[in-house]
């Protein structure tokens, strides 16, 4: 199943490069215990938290021989991504001028075109021993990485470079920070919303956006009728995610994931389909992703997020939007996320790597990726800017700074989302004889932290 989403307003990409991303997982953990069998580029298990979490003995991994890092004045940063055209262009004059402010400080900038030539090379250049110092990535499965001290903590990097922590929307550090301790810097930004239909509500007969769950329900079955239902029930982690929230849950990085709250959210999500009868699921009408199914005129309401302004350009320039913030079920939460830099545990640059993230996060840099890209920015000071060209977005980006939650799922990422559409699929089109709480315990047991 495709999906279509994106960081950023004008631009989407597909979910097939996420979910080969996520394949390419098993390959840099394998790699990553190439790496602790190997004496020149060993991994070291932080015993601050990322060993307790791996579920390694204590002291397994070798402590490697390193070399001192170079100074920061004469180093050279490596830094590796994947981006399209505007992309390249966003990320080159991300580093542009760095020298002037740290002199013999050099950039060496490694595009990849796709996701997946990315994750295949980047694992055995760090198997390897000569990865980059710095990597951008999405907060989605990054979970993975710091479980496994991929990923160098930045908490003493950043006091020493003095990087202002406080200019970032401080909702994204949540899908960053594990134990307290920061592994990434995000620099987009990235939040759900509820999309509906604008003429389709005005023929509803409700004159009151919903704002919370049970009227998503009620306005959900005054637009459902024949050949339309009133609202897409995309079985995805992302979508499952926004009920979840809803409700009070969190993953929690497999922690919590069959707590009473998560089970709430997870059973009004079946009830859409089971109990109420007003969601279409995008595999009922041979759709790849829930923006296909709404932009067609089959479902008059998503979960979905800003990506859906840019995609309807172009697959529907007719239906008008209606954006809002994701309506509560228990708790005012909705999903916030985005790209980061970080650095990586086996860089030999560390210092001068946080200096680039520092230089690249300054405000020149964000406001050119608004309007390179069209990226929506990490620094909270600079959303008013992007939001002059998307007005409507207004109300859903304050929530996300206000009430933004993390994705924060289980370390085995790929695995657990696939079980878990998987567990839904079954209780919704299969009759499944196992109950939502049921499902959510058996993955507790096969993803959960003690």
């Amino acid at each position: 199943m495709m999906k279509v989403r994106r960081t950023f307003v004008g631009e989407y990409s597909n979910k097939k490069g996420k979910r080969q991303m996520k394949k390419a997982l098993t390959l840099l953990l394998c790699c990553m215990l190439l790496i602790g069998l190997t004496a020149a580029c060993g991994s070291k298990s932080d015993g601050g938290g990322n060993g307790s979490q791996t579920g390694q003995p204590s002291g397994e991994a070798q402590e490697p021989a390193k070399e001192p890092e170079q100074p920061a004045e004469s180093a050279e940063v490596t830094m590796a991504y994947w981006a399209n055209a505007a992309e390249q262009k966003n990320f080159e004059f991300m580093v542009k001028g760095i020298e002037q402010k740290y002199p013999g400080l050099k950039v060496k900038l490694q595009q990849y075109p796709t996701s997946d030539e990315f994750w295949k090379a980047v694992p055995a250049a760090i198997a390897a021993g000569v990865g980059p110092d710095i990597i951008a990535m999405s907060d989605e499965g990054n979970y993975e990485y710091i479980a496994k001290g991929v990923l160098e903590p930045l908490d003493e990097l950043i006091d020493k470079v003095g990087f202002d922590k406080s200019r970032i929307s401080a909702s994204l550090y949540k899908g960053w920070t594990d134990n307290g301790k920061l592994y990434g810097i995000p620099y987009d930004s990235s939040t759900s919303m509820m999309s509906i239909n604008k003429d389709l509500f005005d023929k509803s007969g409700i004159s009151k956006y919903p704002e919370t769950m049970d009227e998503v329900v009620e306005l959900a079955k005054a637009m459902t009728n024949d050949g339309m239902k009133g609202i897409v029930g995309s079985i995805d982690p992302f979508h499952i995610t926004q009920y979840v929230h809803a409700f009070g849950g969190d993953w929690n990085f497999g922690k919590t994931i069959n707590s009473p709250e998560n089970i709430q959210g997870v059973q009004f999500f079946v009830d859409l389909f089971l109990k109420h009868n007003v969601a279409i699921a995008p595999i009922e009408v041979g759709a790849p992703w829930d923006g296909e199914v709404f932009a067609k005129e089959k479902g008059a309401m998503s979960t979905s997020g800003p990506w859906y302004v840019g995609y309807l350009k172009e697959a529907n320039p007719e239906l008008k939007l209606i954006a809002l913030p994701m309506p509560k079920g228990t708790v005012d939460a909705q999903s916030a996320y985005s790209h980061g830099l970080s650095v990586l545990q086996s860089s030999k640059n560390k210092e001068a790597a946080m200096k680039v993230i520092d230089y690249a996060l300054r405000d020149e840099a964000q406001l050119s990726a608004i309007e390179t890209v069209g990226y929506s920015p990490a620094v909270s000071s600079l959303l008013p800017k992007y939001l002059e060209q998307y007005p409507d977005l207004k109300p859903v980006f304050d929530n996300m700074e206000k009430a933004g939650m993390p994705f924060a799922y289980p370390e085995q990422t790929k695995s657990f989302n696939a079980d878990l559409v998987k567990g839904v699929e079954e209780i919704i089109f299969k009759g499944g004889k196992k109950s939502v709480e049921e499902l959510l315990n058996e993955l507790q047991e096969k993803y959960g932290q003690n």
